[in-house]
């Protein structure tokens, strides 16, 4: 046997000894439930001394995020994170994802009265998608009130009140429809500093190893005409992917996200519907600017330069086209958690590369804009079904203590990591392995609660590494991130002022079924341009004659009244 496959094997057993150990014995080298002491953050979700036994319970969770399985392990209940909330809480998760639309998902658990015990899902407003779902089941009785339980489990509290946006927190998480009952936890929220505001880096990417073949620098390319021109050169270049296969020049992952990465050309910094256009407000759908951004995309897919599928394309298809190095150049963030374990192994060469980052109109860099708390985010609610809510928000309460959010982000103590001066570090054994086979990670159960149980909480603010300490993917991800610093816009959102118009309900039964993004993909694929063209303007029409001028009006002569507005 070589000494590499030795190596390996020697590496692959020690895991897999640390998970049995941890699995028997449960040991963490925390205080254990039943002990009656409890950390400075934590809520009494263990047993106390003396008191009664925490009985067993199987919750239902569903992950209503398309692809959203992917980070759940493969053994649901005997991994060593489920395991040790399951002997502290008494709670044992049992996971569900979706591969389909989260629209599609929501309505349909709602329309057949089949709500799982808990749900997480997308929340980014009350006046469309997936948010006005949610609302509409809120408001109809199929939501669990939660404030009952607020005083009962502080951990769950904090994350209702803390990093979020005060006007998205006013208008949306808790809707003056709601009558102060409280339906919706928010994860994947700041700690309320700027500092801990997580930066998505989305961007364009392109393949390394084509950019070399061109004797292209990626941050020369941030325009829209410098894209057009690298997209020509890749499609005549005969670039293939892994397999051989011609490679297509630009794409996006699942359901066409984020292909408005590729229309950067045409963005600004904005927080609300409406932008300000020679002294005048106007609501987005009005923008003139659509047209130019219409015929951009139509001219990419009818010359060959993107993805004619990008549209439709279902998670599972995206990942393979992304894993294989099928496309060129994508538009999303990083999707590193997927690449660094299929192509970044098996073809290095052709890891991707920032292009840019682009300019927008102003010709400033396209970045994330933020305010100082978060506007919409993923969120958990409990069905007004649930046979034992104590025991969902027991788990949820539980993740999100200091001894729980450790348990999430580094798993078992004395077998994953250990505490130097309140700072959690890998054992190198064991970081050497997940950092070499990311699979591991996940199947020790280290991938799922972060990202949809835990809010009000940034790792890197509570536990800054140092330098060495970073994976290579880390210290990329880190790269982008200084490459498109985080704008942050602290004014309250002009899109809130025109909930006050007194025409705004009827605005919005006349706008309910429009959509306007899907209608301008529609519109790529019209037979010519003119027709395009129309599309898009029919659908403009349709806005005005709902009101949405009118609307605008009525939103700027608010604003005017005040000096902590943003457009």
């Amino acid at each position: 046997m070589k000494k590499s496959s030795l190596k390996n094997l020697l590496g692959m057993t020690l895991i897999a000894v640390l998970l049995f150990m941890t699995a028997c014995t449960g040991s963490s080298g925390t205080k254990e439930a039943g002990t009656g002491e409890k950390g400075p953050n934590e809520s009494g979700t263990a047993n106390e001394s003396g008191a009664e036994e925490i009985k067993p319970v199987t919750v239902t969770f569903l992950s209503a995020w398309n692809g959203g399985g992917a980070g759940f392990p493969q053994d649901q209940e005997n991994n060593p994170v489920a395991q040790k909330i399951r002997e502290v809480t008494g709670v044992t998760l049992k996971l569900e994802s979706i591969t389909t639309s989260e629209v599609e998902k929501l309505n349909t658990i709602f329309a057949s009265g089949t709500v799982p015990d808990i749900v997480n899902a997308p929340f980014w407003s009350t006046t469309g998608g997936e948010g006005q779902v949610i609302k509409k089941a809120a408001m109809e009785g199929q939501l669990l009130d939660l404030t009952p339980y607020l005083d009962k489990y502080p951990n769950v509290k904090r994350l209702v009140t803390t990093g979020i946006a005060k006007d998205f927190n006013e208008f949306d998480l808790n809707s003056p429809e709601f009558e102060g009952k409280s339906y919706l936890i928010p994860t994947e929220t700041p700690d309320g500093t700027p500092e801990s505001i997580h930066n998505w880096n989305y961007g364009l990417f392109a393949r390394g190893d084509i950019l070399k073949a061109l004797n292209v620098k990626a941050e020369d390319i941030d325009t829209q005409d410098e894209l057009y021109d690298l997209l020509v050169k890749i499609r005549d270049g005969g670039f293939k992917d892994i397999g051989g296969k011609p490679v297509i020049p630009a794409g996006t992952m699942w359901n066409g996200w984020d292909y408005g990465q590729f229309l950067a050309g045409w963005t600004d910094y904005t927080i609300s519907d409406y932008r300000e256009v020679d002294g005048k407000l106007i609501h987005w759908t009005q923008s003139e600017d659509h047209e130019a951004r219409l015929l951009y995309m139509r001219k990419l897919l009818t010359e060959g330069l993107f993805d004619l599928e990008a549209f439709s394309n279902t998670s599972t298809t995206a990942n393979e086209k992304l894993t294989t190095g099928k496309l060129a150049v994508f538009g999303a963030q990083p999707m590193l958690a997927d690449l660094q374990k299929t192509l970044y192994k098996t073809n290095p060469e052709m890891q991707y590369e920032l292009l840019g980052p682009m300019k927008n109109k102003s010709g400033n860099i396209r970045t994330q804009v933020e305010k100082p708390g978060r506007s919409g985010f993923p969120v958990l609610f409990l069905s007004a079904d649930i046979k034992d809510p104590d025991a969902a928000l027991r788990y949820i309460d539980y993740v999100n203590s200091e001894e729980g959010r450790l348990l999430a982000h580094f798993g078992i103590e004395g077998t994953h990591y250990t505490l130097e001066n309140g700072v959690p570090k890998w054992i190198p054994d064991v970081k050497k392995q997940f950092d070499e086979n990311p699979d591991l990670k996940r199947d020790a159960g280290l991938n799922y609660l972060p990202g949809r149980f835990i809010g009000a909480f940034s790792p890197d603010v509570a536990w800054p590494k140092a330098e060495d300490e970073k994976t290579e993917w880390e210290k990329l991800e880190d790269s982008f991130s200084a490459k498109m610093p985080i704008k942050i816009i602290d004014k309250v959102s002009a899109s809130y002022l025109a909930r006050e118009w007194p025409k705004y309900q009827e605005f919005r039964d006349k706008t309910s079924s429009l959509n306007f993004d899907e209608e301008f993909k529609k519109a790529f694929f019209a037979a010519s341009d003119e027709e395009a063209l129309n599309m898009l303007h029919n659908v403009q029409e349709k806005f005005r004659a709902a009101g949405v001028e009118e609307m605008a009006e009525f939103v700027a002569q608010k604003a005017a009244e005040r000096d902590d507005v943003g457009f």
